[in-house]
């Protein structure tokens, strides 16, 4: 079925929409990582912090299927709630969510789950 992720991005007050990864769930970690170090000197930033991801992504997925971007109506709020955003895992890697003020993230539903984030 794939090795699907959903990644959201958040800061104080904006939730990014959904980066849909189809098959590339157990390189999400490092992705962020990279991504981390991109935006340095804008921290909290959801909306920028996910373009810049898509940007990372997209550089490793060639073609145009796999990777994905949906509207969603999680509020900050709902990213702290654990049985919301494992309702929302597409399963395989889960549903990872990323603070945007330090980057550090939390999966759900998945076996990013178990993966220290610095969220834990």
């Amino acid at each position: 079925m794939g090795n699907r992720a959903c990644v959201v991005f958040f800061d104080d007050t904006n939730v990014s929409p959904t980066v849909y990864l189809h098959w590339h769930g157990d390189a999400v970690p490092e992705w962020l990582n990279q991504l981390k170090a991109r935006m340095t000197g804008r921290y909290s930033d959801a909306s920028y912090a996910a373009a810049r991801f898509v940007g990372i992504c997209h550089s490793y997925i060639d073609g145009n299927l796999s990777l994905g971007i949906s509207s969603n109506t999680l509020s900050v709020a709902d990213v702290h709630r654990q049985p919301r955003m494992e309702m929302a895992s597409p399963g395989n890697a889960g549903i990872v969510v990323v603070n945007t003020s330090d980057f550090t993230w939390k999966a759900y539903g998945g076996y990013l789950d178990q993966a220290k984030g610095g969220d834990q």
